[in-house]
């Protein structure tokens, strides 16, 4: 993606002034020391090379830019400023991810009450292996079905990155990478371009609850399930045992596989 920053020269951050402070004095340390090492000029090239928008027609509505050396990923737009939104580079150049977000992943967010930015990556990789698995097989992904199977979990201290565990019994995916951590540093604003509506707004022009971060993350624990969804469930979790490549069931290989690939891979199910 052009001139990067490493990781290893990024500065540790002046303290917090006292607005930051009680702004984000509940957000773990070590996310506030995480200056992103994405640069203003290697933004154009990545935009070339992993499309933002699921309809390509929309691509002209959004522009990117780059955090600011005082910038951190809690940070909201400033008072006066438009809202925006923050990702992670991975999240398109890894996870395949387009936006707008779907029905599904907005109220995933919502009901967890998470932000974008603050879900982590494998986090990520489990909501939209999840989607795209159910999609296939065509079902429909709820979060009704997705709590039963997945649980949040929280950071020590809880105010760190929030990320999700297959609950006793109900595992499916193996994570996307087991350790990853690099993408803490790259992220980067997207911005209505100027005249559009960004999609993160509501009616009154206010950003959803997963626009920024939150202290308040909530569990979502769902008992029971309908028959149907329970028949969905029941199917989901019979698939890496009768997969003749096992080792091949992870949100890795769903995500960077081709959908002809998966679709192999996994068969035609029901």
């Amino acid at each position: 993606m052009g001139k990067k920053k490493s990781c290893q020269e990024v500065i540790v951050p002046r303290p917090l002034d006292a607005t930051e402070t009680r702004l984000y004095g509940w957000v773990e340390k070590a996310v506030l020391t995480q200056q992103s090492v994405v640069e203003s000029d290697a933004l154009p090239e990545f935009r070339r090379s992993y499309p933002l928008m699921e309809d390509p027609g929309a691509e002209g509505d959004y522009v990117l830019e780059a955090a600011r050396s005082s910038d951190r990923v809690p940070f909201r737009a400033d008072e006066d400023g438009p809202h925006f939104l923050w990702v992670y580079q991975e999240l398109f150049t890894r996870l395949r991810m387009r936006l707008p977000f779907s029905d599904f992943q907005r109220d995933v967010m919502t009901r967890c009450r998470v932000a974008v930015s603050q879900l982590h990556l494998n986090g990520w990789g489990f909501i939209l292996a999840f989607e795209k698995v159910c999609l296939h097989f065509g079902f429909r992904p709820t979060i009704r079905l997705f709590f039963f199977i997945y649980d949040v979990h929280f950071p020590p201290g809880g105010y760190g990155y929030v990320s999700f565990r297959a609950r006793q019994g109900r595992r499916l995916f193996d994570s996307y990478e087991e350790s990853i951590q690099e993408f803490k540093w790259h992220y980067f604003k997207v911005l209505a371009a100027p005249e559009k509506r960004a999609f993160w707004l509501d009616h009154e022009n206010k950003p959803f609850p997963w626009v920024y971060w939150n202290p308040e993350v909530k569990d979502f624990v769902v008992y029971n399930l309908e028959p149907l969804e329970m028949a969905a469930f029941n199917f989901l979790v019979s698939l890496p045992s009768g997969l003749p490549k096992r080792s091949k069931f992870t949100c890795r290989f769903i995500l960077d596989g081709s959908d002809a690939e998966v679709g192999k891979f996994l068969g035609k199910g029901l």
